[in-house]
């Protein structure tokens, strides 16, 4: 899917969960998952945030360790397949992956519970590798409210704030993926980074609790953000799920496109992190038409390229 020079970059895939429990190994071909490496490498995705989804159930005291469970088993794939994938942290290694001819791996962690409630353990899951927090998931946290999940603090708590403050001082990018707008708000209120929403969809083209509406759009934007769009059938349209087509991802991207400008708009799959995905998008393998697509609806070039990964790179240098 490499148009040019624009490298490409999913900001958020679930395949670590099944990596660890499961035992798949990501470097051999199959139909188990919905992303491997070798059909990573043939639809020129170049890059891809696994993330470590930590279940609520393994708090108060099992969250942190799964967490570097799911984060070493992501290093452990890139170990295993060294002519395939490299563990990345930054732009710097994402380029030099793809100039070697491999997939570049970098690690995200979803669910502030990961943190046990105390603030130090950002440090240390930012020493795992770990790029990015989730705030929340679907159910409201120590950090803040989730969207759709019961509203208990009224957005960000006070810990919430500390921890914020904390990823930006060690490099880690806040993800308001399944926030509350009044964690949103918050979280806006005192960042002093970009911020991003890794994977959802746009309220306007598919009103539900985890989209993202224009304002929210605008304002993770201000700060150099970006919102990536998931494929997720119920996310797409929340209406008729069960009939939704890949084409309705493009929707999501250009909408986020004429609110913010290509600058803000990005691929936040959310494979293997779906009961299913829209027809016409088995898996990776697919994620070419995307592409195609948006390049046949007149997004070329730089701002092409920008929305296929150039966006997320630019949050990864700086």
């Amino acid at each position: 899917m490499v148009i040019g020079s624009a490298l490409v970059l999913d900001g958020h895939v679930d395949t670590p969960l099944r990596m660890l429990d499961d035992r798949v190994d990501v470097g051999l071909r199959g139909d188990a998952t919905h992303v491997d490496l070798p059909r990573m490498r043939e639809a020129g995705l170049d890059a891809a945030f696994f993330a470590a989804w930590v279940d609520p159930a393994f708090a108060p005291d099992r969250a942190f360790d799964r967490s570097a469970a799911l984060l070493g088993a992501v290093r452990d794939a890139a170990d295993a397949h060294p002519d395939l994938a490299a563990f990345v942290e930054d732009a710097a290694g994402v380029r030099a992956a793809a100039a070697s001819g491999r997939v570049a791996l970098l690690a995200g962690v979803e669910n502030g519970q990961a943190l046990e409630g105390r603030v130090e353990n950002v440090e240390r899951l930012r020493a795992l590798g770990a790029r990015y927090l989730t705030l929340t998931w679907m159910n409201s946290n120590h950090l803040g409210d989730a969207g759709g999940g019961e509203a208990l603090h009224g957005g960000l708590t006070p810990l919430g704030r500390d921890v914020v403050r904390e990823m930006e001082r060690v490099g880690m990018i806040v993800d308001l993926s399944h926030a509350a707008a009044s964690t949103v708000d918050d979280v806006l209120a005192i960042s002093r980074r970009p911020v991003v929403v890794s994977h959802a969809c746009t309220e306007a083209r598919g009103p539900h609790p985890r989209n993202v509406s224009d304002d929210q759009i605008r304002a993770v934007a201000d700060t150099g953000g970006l919102v990536g769009i998931a494929f997720m059938p119920a996310y797409l349209d929340p209406a008729r799920p069960a009939e939704v087509d890949w084409t309705a991802i493009v929707d999501h991207l250009e909408h986020v496109i004429e609110v913010a400008g290509p600058g803000h708009a990005a691929l936040g799959s959310d494979f293997d992190g779906v009961p299913r995905l829209p027809a016409g998008m088995a898996g990776v393998q697919d994620l070419p038409k995307v592409a195609t697509e948006l390049e046949r609806r007149g997004c070329r070039g730089a701002d092409l390229a920008m929305v296929l990964g150039g966006n997320w790179l630019r949050i990864l240098e700086g």
